[in-house]
């Protein structure tokens, strides 16, 4: 597993199509099958093919590819395989003596493995059965997304946006079930590292090794950005996913991003996800609401508002006030969606000046550098399309994005949430 995690590090480490990054999704490729994890295996294996695996090494290759093959019960394309690789032994004998002869001795246990196995009965199953189903809501909300009809939605000038009991609530009962609105992977402290003679490099393991930068999936074959040596994914797709929504905009940030928190680098993502022109929109119709005064000033003393349903699944709104529910839609319905996030309170009475002005320090590096990164991409007329779809909104009013960002810095003090892990380092 140490193996699998640092090979990680060098696959981040190396440049595209080069003799280094295929050796190490190579020998990574071998750490994960002396871990049983073929299917992670046989990837790594491709990706050290894309990258220029050296022919002379090919052989061992395929013959991994080959044991995954037989493990994972694909008996066919496993002799598919012993074919391809005896066929290129006969045509290029290119290996010395002593490694010929243990790979024609592992080709032919590898051989009466698949016969074996060919003749017994079916033992792999199509699919795997997860132990334990997910747990659903029984009834959901009609007016509040994501939760059950036990609960009802409540704000307070104090408290401001939160749920009451709408009835008697049973020991474990699922009463909200929402996908997070943005996530960042935290890579923790590390204590600068000390070298000497013994140790030159630093190969201890962080969060940033172990977990999906996009989706925090625990993975040891990570996928690395092609434009930064910080973000790993848990595959291709995710990788693509993350780059078309935010990391295409973040890349060229992320020493800044480690250092200014991340808190700050939530926030940052919070704007990015809710797509440019949704921040222009609520931000200005905050500046108009509030006469275009400070944005993070306390939110205005509203009477306490409440929004239930009935039992027959209506909703019945009991609104004091003009104004419905901040983060409601027209119609008074809580939705996962950048209005209910950009609703929260910002509680700014109750921060001390000091940390306001350190957040608000954060904010002006964060815009500034995003303003050269985005004059330095159009000078260099990237081809990204989401780069080229953002950059208007960042060249045009980069204020606006300054005081979204500082607004959910605040929030993000009593409104975020982290989940934990404990790992043993074996210190």
């Amino acid at each position: 597993m140490g193996a699998a995690v640092l090979y990680s590090k060098g696959v981040s480490h190396s440049r595209p199509n080069t003799e280094d990054i295929s050796l190490c999704y190579a020998n990574r490729s071998a750490a994960l099958f002396h871990l049983d994890q073929y299917e992670a295996c046989l990837e790594d294996i491709v990706r050290a093919g894309m990258h220029g695996y050296p022919e002379r090494l090919q052989p061992k290759m395929m013959l991994r590819k080959a044991e995954c093959l037989v493990n994972l019960g694909r008996l066919q394309e496993a002799r598919q395989t012993v074919i391809h690789l005896e066929s290129s032994l006969n045509a290029k004998p290119t290996l010395v003596s002593s490694s010929h002869q243990i790979l024609q001795r592992n080709l032919h246990h590898l051989k009466v493995k698949i016969r074996e196995k060919e003749n017994l009965p079916e033992t792999f199953p199509k699919a795997l059965t997860r132990a334990f189903e997910d747990m659903a809501l029984g009834e959901e909300n009609k007016q509040i997304s994501g939760a059950s009809l036990s609960v009802s939605l409540h704000t307070d000038p104090l408290k401001g946006r939160h749920l009451v009991a709408a009835k008697d609530i049973l020991p474990g009962e699922l009463l909200v079930k929402e996908d997070a609105f943005v996530s960042v992977l935290n890579p923790g402290e590390t204590p600068p590292l000390h070298y000497g003679l013994e140790n030159k490099w630093d190969t201890r393991v962080t969060n940033g090794d172990l977990y999906c930068h996009r989706c925090l999936k625990h993975t040891l074959a990570t996928v690395p950005c092609g434009g930064c040596s910080y973000a790993r994914y848990c595959s291709q797709e995710c990788m693509q996913k993350a780059w078309e929504c935010y990391h295409s905009t973040e890349c060229p940030l992320g020493g800044l991003l480690l250092t200014l928190g991340v808190f700050c680098h939530v926030a940052l993502r919070i704007t990015l996800l809710a797509r440019f022109e949704d921040v222009d929109r609520v931000v200005r119709m905050l500046c108009e609401e509030t006469g275009n005064k400070d944005i993070c000033l306390p939110e205005k003393k509203n009477p306490v508002k409440t929004l239930h349903c009935t039992n027959r699944g209506e909703s019945e709104n009991s609104i004091i006030g003009e104004t419905p529910i901040p983060g409601c839609n027209v119609h008074g319905k809580y939705e996962s969606n950048y209005n209910a996030v950009f609703s929260l309170l910002p509680h700014t009475e109750k921060h001390s000046p000091e940390h306001k002005f350190i957040c608000a320090i954060s904010v002006s590096a964060l815009c500034k550098q995003l303003r050269a990164a985005s004059l330095q991409a159009r000078t260099m007329h990237l081809k990204s399309s989401k780069l080229e779809a953002v950059t208007p909104g960042l060249c045009a009013d980069l204020t606006i994005w300054g005081v979204a960002i500082l607004r959910h810095m605040l929030q993000l003090q009593c409104n975020a949430q982290a989940i934990t892990s404990i790992r043993h380092t074996g210190v």
